[in-house]
């Protein structure tokens, strides 16, 4: 499955980081879907959405997806305005200020809005705007597995208003302020005034865009974090404190109802707390320092729980499964109108020309006629002839972009890797050109020339190509005679590889036992003497000498095979076990 994220460039507009953005398509990939990543320049809406609009034509008309995850009010547009009819279109809005007039036109249009929060979904829900579900998103960097240090200072990763009321709750605790959301110089300069009137400007550090190693260290110093009622919709800053083991004093906001358990991974405020309620919770905190690290550590393991890229991967993979399981309207045969099938039938011979294309690429001709004519059917059926537009120039496009999905999905043999699938068509195509242009075939340094690569990757996409579109039955016949089956060459696994390691286990519980025991065993089995010819050379009895070997055998194979320790009344006598006979085997 592809899956095609569109966002734009983050800056002050969004609370998602670019960082959440990579780990969604990370997560998608681990999970086994190719996943293609866009980001739209900054700048005027108007001008930004038709920019990202033109750019995600050119790239559809190339490799149409299967599903597109748009990510604010801007890529949600521009996916509205460039997608191919028929592909679901899932947004997720994260961006300020967010009109909810236009939010609300937007999610009307797209196939299904995806929440970031439990109290968002029910919102959209009351308004009747479809919701997906994938549970816990894993937007931010993984958990961190060392916890933070005992540390003192207090962070506010806001910039909003929040910062302020940070400032103002100061005077009802003590220790150091760092501020570490974005701030301009000028609203630096306004919070600094705000302290020294307070007469705590001494308390508080400005460390503004810290990059990830830096904000691990500001976490490492850090008691607890102060989160107010700007936080995004999906709880950033609190999720990220979690990753290293820090509580979180917040502002009940939608998404902290969902990732802070109150008295448990720390402190939520009622909405509407002022500067004195949260410099009380926050005094309160500070002076338990054992329930702060408690709170800190279950935060942690809740970090941990919800960042399972494993199952949150699976549960995306669902949901975006479910959209494309729906019928698609407008490639319906109920839904074509009777001039549609006449345009169709008309053209049919176009579709010929174009599936011949690519004929003999290891795909039947008639299964890409098929897929031609699939192509020709739902380019009639979107054709509108008020645009002005001739239907030929219409329906290539489409017909081509048919063809190719079909090589990416279904002419490998073998699954490779999506960038390996691409440059192995841009190799290919290039070959013909240059076939058909010198009348030779190409070699692949001339192809490396020509494309700008390396000869060693013309030679890598030349390869999988040739064995990865086409398998051999296991029975296919070999050698000169052909008696010989493919299946015959393919080598097996030695059954008796599972037991080296139990072999080399034994041999390493053999050094543990005490001498007599251990020599009994080893003039049992390695040198193969009776009981009878044991006890006669210990002088034991022979009834004494199978009590031993029971008993030892007993242990020994407990010990190996599942790590319990042996008698405490046995004393191991150091000896190495190595492959010489014992003098009673001699």
């Amino acid at each position: 499955m592809l899956i095609h994220v569109v966002c734009r460039s983050f800056s002050d507009v969004s609370h998602i980081p670019r960082s959440g953005i990579r780990t969604l398509a990370h997560t998608l990939r681990r999970a086994g879907a190719d996943v293609v990543e866009d980001v739209g320049v900054a700048g005027e809406l108007s001008d930004t959405v038709a920019e990202c609009a033109e750019h995600l034509r050119g790239r559809w008309d190339e490799e149409r997806p299967d599903v597109i995850h748009a990510v604010g009010i801007v890529g949600a547009l521009a996916a509205l305005a460039a997608r191919p009819d028929g592909v679901p279109l899932v947004a997720t809005f994260d961006e300020r200020p967010a009109p909810a007039e236009v939010e609300l036109r937007v999610a009307r249009r797209v196939d299904a809005v995806m929440a970031l929060s439990t109290a968002e979904q029910e919102s959209w829900r009351q308004i009747g705007v479809r919701t997906v579900n994938p549970g816990s998103l894993s937007l931010l960097q993984p958990a961190v597995s060392a916890a933070s240090d005992d540390g003192a200072d207090v962070l506010c990763l806001s910039r909003g208003r929040d910062v302020e009321t940070a400032v103002d709750s100061m005077p009802w605790w003590r220790g150091r302020l760092v501020l570490a959301g974005h701030l301009t110089e000028a609203r630096w300069i306004s919070v600094h005034r705000r302290a020294a009137e307070l007469g705590v400007s001494d308390r508080i550090e400005r460390r503004s865009g810290a990059g990830r190693p830096e904000r691990t260290d500001l976490y490492r110093r850090s008691a607890l974090l102060i989160a107010g009622t700007e936080a995004a919709r999906h709880g950033a800053d609190v999720l990220e404190a979690a990753a290293h083991a820090v509580p979180a004093v917040a502002v009940a906001a939608e998404a902290y109802l969902d990732h802070v358990v109150p008295g448990s991974t720390g402190v939520l405020l009622a909405p509407g707390t002022d500067a004195r309620g949260l410099g009380r919770a926050t005094a309160e905190l500070l002076a338990d320092p054992l329930r702060r690290r408690g709170m800190g550590a279950a935060a942690l393991v809740r970090a941990h729980a919800l960042h399972d890229r494993s199952a949150a991967g699976s549960r995306l993979l669902e949901v975006y499964r479910g959209l494309t399981r729906e019928p698609e309207p407008e490639t319906s045969p109920t839904r074509i109108t009777q001039a549609g099938t006449d345009l169709a039938l008309q053209y049919m011979p176009l579709a010929r020309q174009l599936a011949s294309r690519y004929a003999g690429r290891g795909q039947r001709f008639d299964d890409l006629l098929q897929v031609a004519s699939l192509g020709l059917v739902r380019a009639a059926t979107r054709f509108d002839p008020d645009l002005g537009h001739e239907f030929h120039s219409f329906a290539v496009p489409t017909i081509l972009g048919e063809l190719r999905r079909h090589f990416r999905d279904h002419a490998w043999a073998a699954r490779v890797p999506r960038s390996v699938q691409e440059l192995s068509l841009k190799v290919q195509r290039a070959a013909d050109d240059l076939r058909a242009e010198w009348g030779r075939d190409a070699t692949a340094a001339e192809i490396a020339d020509e494309l700008g690569l390396m000869e060693e990757e013309v030679l890598q996409a030349m390869q999988a190509r040739g064995e990865a579109m086409t398998s051999k039955s296991l029975d296919h016949p070999m050698g000169d005679d052909g008696n010989e089956a493919f299946g015959d060459l393919v080598g097996d696994t030695d059954p008796a590889l599972e037991y080296v390691e139990l072999r080399e286990a034994v041999r390493d519980g053999l050094t543990k036992l005490p001498a007599r025991e251990r020599e009994i065993l080893l003039m049992r089995f390695y040198g193969e003497h009776t009981q009878s010819e044991i006890a006669q050379r210990l002088g034991l009895s022979q009834v004494h000498v199978s009590r031993l070997i029971t008993r030892t055998l007993a242990a020994l194979r407990d010990h190996v095979t599942h790590d319990q320790p042996l008698p405490h009344s046995w004393t191991a006598a150091p000896a190495a076990i190595g492959p010489r006979r014992s003098r009673s085997a001699a």
